[in-house]
């Protein structure tokens, strides 16, 4: 494209855009104006409330961790969960909201990778069936409305709050896939085997507290058709880990008893981000169904690990890394009161 013809579209560009700021009604004044939600049809009641239920469909999340001798990847897969929601709002400007979701882990797999020595290459690696467990959360938001569309064609606000999110997984049996053959921590022998079959290996529990700072939207695409997404940065996180291994309740050849309650425990602070989009089609006023696409994730910056053995003294690490994330598909109900 040649200077010429840049500075012409530029300079429609801007023609455009100064009459839709002119006139925000210009550029839909042919078309017919959406008809208005329930929150904004005239009532004689300052406070409006709003249900949902929504299922997170066949959600994937992974849970990595990792010190200087070791790191653990929980994979889960098909996880559904159930949603339920509420939000009122006063004066058609100011609310306030809570979700509460719970679900039972579905299949994955635990990637277990041990090293011989700080930072040191690859000594063992073993897999494990996540079999279990479950998990749940609790988001409580305040905030407003600050900015409405012209002919009910959508709205733009902010918020604030705090997120609970913890999640439990479950993994049983232990396959030895990679055993470093000078490595005193594995049998090379044992390379393919399951070494504990139908055996609970490990429980991993992981809690996030976060603070919540987010801006959300939506746009009236037809008379019924809507387009809306919430986006949520946190800039602190708190994270709580607990990690048993079952089958180190006896000392090994090489490696000492861990305790039980928990066998590490993984403290942090760092960031996340929660991001919601999708659609709602508005069968009636007050009632619509919703179809969307959710991903959430948190990041420890800095954290360190206790490791709890029998007989001896507990010592502390550096955690050098920690993340948790969870996405796929929403679909819901909502209803206006």
């Amino acid at each position: 494209m040649n200077v010429r013809r840049c500075e012409t579209v530029w300079l429609a560009g801007i023609v455009l855009t100064a009459a839709v700021l002119v006139n925000p009604g210009w550029s839909v004044a042919q078309e017919v104006p959406p008809e208005p939600r329930a929150d904004e049809v005239p009532t004689n009641s300052n406070v409006q409330f709003t249900g949902g239920i929504s299922g997170w469909l066949l959600s994937q999340g992974q849970t990595k961790w990792s010190h200087d001798f070791s790191g653990l990847t929980y994979q889960d897969d098909s996880t559904n969960i159930v949603e339920l929601s509420g939000r009122a709002t006063f004066s058609k400007r100011w609310f306030a909201r809570g979700d509460f979701g719970y679900g039972i882990m579905g299949s994955g797999t635990l990637v277990d990778d041990d090293l011989s020595s700080a930072n040191g290459p690859l000594e063992s690696r073993t897999t494990s069936n996540i079999t279990g467990n479950n998990l749940w959360y609790i988001n409580g938001d305040v905030g407003a409305t600050l900015i409405h569309l012209p002919n009910h064609r959508g709205a733009i606000g902010f918020f604030t709050g705090i997120q609970y999110w913890r999640q439990q997984h479950e993994a049983s049996g232990v396959v030895q896939t990679v055993c470093n053959p000078v490595t005193p921590l594995c049998n090379p022998a044992n390379t393919g085997q399951d070494l504990a079959p139908g055996q609970q290996a490990i429980t991993n529990t992981t809690t996030w507290i976060s603070w919540r700072l987010g801006v959300e939207g939506d746009y009236r695409v037809t008379r019924k058709f809507t387009l809306e997404g919430k986006f949520a940065f946190m800039p602190l996180a708190s994270l709580s880990n607990d990690d048993i291994h079952h089958l180190r309740q006896q000392p090994g050849p090489t490696l000492p008893a861990l305790q039980q309650d928990p066998s590490f425990r993984m403290t942090g602070t760092g960031i996340g981000a929660d991001v919601d989009v999708g659609a709602s089609y508005m069968v009636t006023p007050r009632f619509s169904i919703n179809l969307g696409y959710r991903f959430w994730w948190n990041q420890v910056a800095n954290g360190n690990v206790t490791v709890y053995p029998v007989g001896a003294a507990a010592s502390t690490i550096n955690l050098n890394e920690f993340q948790t994330y969870r996405h796929g598909m929403m679909l819901g109900l909502r209803y206006t009161f």
